[in-house]
């Protein structure tokens, strides 16, 4: 038995409102997940937390303010922090690699961006989710 025109089509546009109304449901939910943590090494820490437990630092020069990404590094537990490079990556994927001395001149922003005074602009990574420890 074939189904006409008038059967399929209301069908089929049900189907799609369907698989956009779960993508959606799927894609809200975990860039919620995305934002409320960040992983430093094999540690994990919530954003809150951090932003309690680490120094507030202010980069006058570029008007930012935020916590101390060397703070950050040392509450993780890095041991011989000035023998390691650090790549901050975002939630979209970008990424950058910063020395020790880097980052005793950034900050992480409430809004989770990575800040430093003595480097360029492309070094700015939005929406902060890991800094793998090389």
């Amino acid at each position: 038995m074939l189904l006409g025109k008038e059967k399929l089509i209301p069908l089929l546009a049900i189907t799609v409102l369907l698989i956009g109304t779960g993508s959606t449901i799927y894609v809200h939910a975990t860039q919620q997940e995305l934002g409320e943590t960040i992983t430093i090494g094999d540690e994990v820490f919530k954003f809150e937390q951090l932003f309690q437990i680490c120094q507030q630092k202010e980069l006058e020069e570029i008007d930012y303010s935020g916590i101390a990404l060397d703070d950050m590094i040392l509450e993780a537990g890095v041991t011989s922090p000035e023998n390691h490079e650090y790549t901050i990556i975002g939630a979209d994927g970008y990424q950058k690699t910063v020395t020790w001395e880097n980052l005793k001149n950034g900050i992480l922003t409430e809004e989770k961006r990575a800040v430093f005074s003595d480097l360029p602009k492309a070094f700015r990574v939005r929406d902060v989710v890991e800094i793998k420890i090389t």
